[in-house]
């Protein structure tokens, strides 16, 4: 006789494609979850590495900053001492000169010719004097030309005093030391950083 099933057959076969279906539903949620999890995990330790690597960045930007700082002042430092030095390479340079300029000076005024007053100015020097007689001043402005410590000079004034005796003109007299004998001390500005 022939075989014939009366079991609700298609329904059992519904229910387990359902039941399988619904398995690998879940399975294909749980490895979508796992997989954005760990694509998750995996950025998050790439930010915080790269969050690690910027702290460090940054404190090694903060030395570096505090580091150029202290080179500037020491820069700052170093030029001051530079010019101090410069400074006193000058005055070193200047500490004979008053003794030169006398020197020379005793042996340019010919007789006849005092000094009354000597004013020194940086390299500009002013005489108040008196000669008897112009001769003996025309004489001194000529040595005075032809010194090798003295440059530029100029006669500004010349009075005949005739209230004595001696006939004597008073005279004003403005030269230069020659910069060779004492060159001209250049004071650098104090203060401000560059």
């Amino acid at each position: 006789m022939a075989h014939i099933n009366l079991l609700p057959w298609r329904e059992a076969q519904r229910q387990q494609q359902k039941t399988q279906y619904v398995v690998m539903l879940a399975a294909v949620a749980l490895l979508t979850l796992a997989l954005f999890w760990t694509i998750g995990s995996v950025v998050e330790s790439m930010i915080a590495a790269q969050q690690q690597r910027n702290n460090f960045l940054q404190q090694q930007i903060g030395l570096l900053d505090t580091q150029i700082a202290k080179i500037k002042d020491i820069k700052d430092q170093k030029r001051q001492l530079e010019q101090r030095m410069a400074l006193i390479e000058q005055l070193q340079a200047n500490r004979n000169v008053a003794p030169n300029v006398l020197d020379e000076l005793a042996q340019i005024v010919p007789p006849g010719i005092a000094f009354r007053s000597l004013n020194r100015k940086g390299n500009r020097l002013e005489v108040l004097g008196v000669s008897e007689s112009n001769n003996r001043l025309s004489e001194f402005m000529r040595r005075l030309e032809m010194s090798k410590v003295f440059t530029t000079g100029d006669l500004s004034s010349i009075v005949a005093d005739t209230s004595k005796t001696d006939a004597v003109s008073e005279f004003k007299l403005t030269f230069n030391i020659s910069p060779t004998v004492a060159p001209e001390i250049a004071v650098a500005p104090q203060g401000g950083k560059s």
